[in-house]
């Protein structure tokens, strides 16, 4: 089953590059300079043979079955019903879901919320290159509502497709999240019907690869920007996360996290992930109406300034960026993953 898992994988990591932009490589990115809608069309075909190559060896009876209940979004954040207005209206024929999560989806949203939005996409996306265009540009476009509360977000749609629910990678985005999502669509049905396949590896990857990421970061001392520094707190506030998915063989909401890992540190070694908690409420930032309208652009150029360039990082949380605050990030990083390391061991002798 390993080389089906890899398919999968791989068909991801380029359907999600593909559907928040169209671009699979530098040529692409290039290109989409001056012609943004090209690369979708030159990259659809591949898109296609990839899912068709991974949905024929899905083995669905080998996987466990769930049901997962969701709501409707009932709240009142105008951006997430911007969103919704916008799916009902131009995609609602071509995905199985579309959710929010994280802090909008739980109704907790601060002014360092950013949009978390999945799509699960139909099968028969993909049977048709001309419809999967048209659904991955709508989609890319429709990053301008998530941009527009928040210029600084570094990511964007996370994608599923129905053929993921018959082989489902839990490391990707975890079944208990569905518990704090909130359907973007008018549906009558509020249930999932999934198979959930082993994941274990690929979550511990996925810690693994943040860990890394964290530390480059730290150590190459890069951050010079709100955007640049938003993509390093976020990624590290998401490792208690997936330390306890890992720990404990389960999902668990970010927010929960915190106190269910925290166990495992000392206070010394911990207390640098509630002074990351505490920029949040400080996160505040001026941008001009002429500079915001760039910023909101989905496409690369623009996201290319935001990360570049972006928006200088305000005096009250500059101040908090020591050298010792970024070292006490990586140490604590590399705890967790240095933890789970011991702990893998340690299960791998009970086992022998």
């Amino acid at each position: 089953m390993g080389v089906v898992c890899d398919l999968q994988n791989k068909f991801h990591d380029e359907l999600t590059l593909y559907i928040n932009g169209g671009c699979l490589s530098r040529r692409d990115l290039l290109i989409s300079i001056s012609f943004p809608a090209v690369p979708f069309t030159l990259n659809s075909q591949k898109i296609i043979k990839k899912y068709q190559k991974f949905q024929n060896l899905i083995l669905e009876n080998t996987c466990l079955p769930l049901k997962i209940n969701f709501e409707m979004y009932a709240g009142k954040n105008r951006h997430v019903l911007q969103m919704q207005k916008y799916l009902n209206s131009y995609l609602s024929d071509d995905l199985l879901g579309a959710f929010v999560h994280g802090s909008l989806g739980t109704y907790e949203e601060i002014d360092y919320s950013d949009f978390d939005g999945l799509v699960i996409l139909k099968d028969e996306v993909f049977y048709s290159r001309r419809r999967l265009v048209k659904v991955a540009r709508r989609l890319s476009q429709a990053r301008k509502i998530m941009l527009d509360l928040d210029p600084l977000q570094h990511h964007g749609w996370f994608v599923l497709t129905e053929a993921d629910l018959r082989y489902y990678c839990n490391a990707y985005f975890d079944v208990e999240l569905f518990n704090y999502s909130k359907s973007l669509l008018n549906i009558k049905k509020s249930e999932l019907n999934l198979h959930l396949r082993d994941s274990t590896k690929e979550t511990y990857q996925a810690l693994e690869n943040m860990v890394n990421a964290i530390i480059r970061e730290v150590e190459d001392k890069q951050i010079s920007n709100m955007y640049q520094l938003k993509s390093l707190l976020s990624g590290f506030m998401l490792l208690p996360a997936l330390y306890v998915q890992i720990r404990d063989g389960r999902g668990i909401n970010k927010k929960q996290s915190f106190m269910a890992s925290k166990k495992d540190f000392d206070s010394v070694a911990w207390r640098i992930m509630d002074e990351v908690s505490d920029i949040r409420p400080l996160w505040r930032y001026e941008l001009s109406e002429t500079k915001r309208k760039l910023l909101n652009h989905p496409f690369f150029l623009s996201r290319y300034v935001m990360k570049t360039y972006g928006v200088r990082i305000p005096k009250q949380i500059l101040e908090r960026l020591t050298p010792d605050f970024y070292s006490r990030m990586s140490n604590l990083a590399f705890l967790m993953k240095k933890k789970l390391e011991e702990n893998r061991v340690h299960q791998y002798r009970i086992k022998a």
